[in-house]
């Protein structure tokens, strides 16, 4: 009796170490921190430092706050991100076979942190008094800034939602239209990164940002986190 009641007391926790981490608070995370990154600096400051050169000055050079603001958020949202790559990908591997999807999906989450952090930091450096005070090194920073925070990010991030897609639409891990949405949104991202030889195209990045945001939302709701839990959806690879 005393054995049985022991198994029974060890089976919740052996489900939850086969299901693995839960996706949904790293996703909240990463969103809370990328809005926050994007809407709080315009706020306090008035303007966003990509309307202009004089926003751009006066951005880092009056307002220190904001900029601060910037840089943590976007630092901060690097490691959710990193977090979701890990349980993606996992999940990956634990509901079929080994692809390069799943790699391809890992590499890009990697790589598209990677970005968000490098954007972060090298806003904290222009945060420094005496680097703001000087209009050429404000603007060589900032396009460090808005290089790896718009197209590098974008197109890693592009890449991310392009494996997670192709390995759930050969094995029927979401919903079709996900899928094709993921795959959709990530060839927009691919294009967005031609923005670095064509300006015309930077009204893409926010698709590529925002868009990818969205779709790693929807995802956290609808991705499998086991076999068990793929059979009980009526879906099997």
């Amino acid at each position: 009796m005393s054995t049985d009641a022991a198994r029974a007391a060890t089976l919740p926790a052996r489900k939850h170490a086969r299901a693995g981490a839960p996706l949904s608070p790293p996703t909240v995370a990463y969103a809370v921190l990328t809005i926050a990154g994007l809407v709080l600096p315009r706020t306090i400051a008035g303007e966003g430092p990509w309307q202009s050169d004089a926003a751009l000055q006066d951005f880092f050079g009056q307002h220190d706050g904001a900029a601060r603001a910037s840089a943590f958020f976007t630092f901060g949202a690097a490691i959710p991100l990193v977090v979701i790559t890990a349980i993606v990908t996992t999940r990956l591997r634990r509901l079929g076979p080994e692809v390069p999807g799943r790699v391809i999906a890992q590499l890009g989450g990697a790589l598209a942190a990677a970005m968000l952090a490098v954007s972060g930091l090298t806003t904290f450096a222009l945060t420094r008094p005496d680097v703001a005070r000087s209009p050429a090194a404000v603007r060589a920073l900032y396009g460090i800034v808005f290089a790896t925070g718009g197209p590098g990010f974008v197109v890693f991030a592009g890449l991310l939602l392009l494996g997670v897609s192709i390995v759930s639409l050969f094995l029927r891990l979401i919903p079709r239209w996900l899928t094709w949405a993921g795959i959709a949104i990530a060839v927009a991202c691919e294009v967005a990164s031609l923005a670095v030889a064509f300006d015309a195209l930077n009204v893409l990045l926010p698709v590529g940002r925002f868009g990818s945001l969205a779709w790693l939302i929807v995802l956290a709701a609808c991705l499998p986190a086991s076999r068990a839990e793929l059979r009980g959806a009526g879906e099997t690879p």
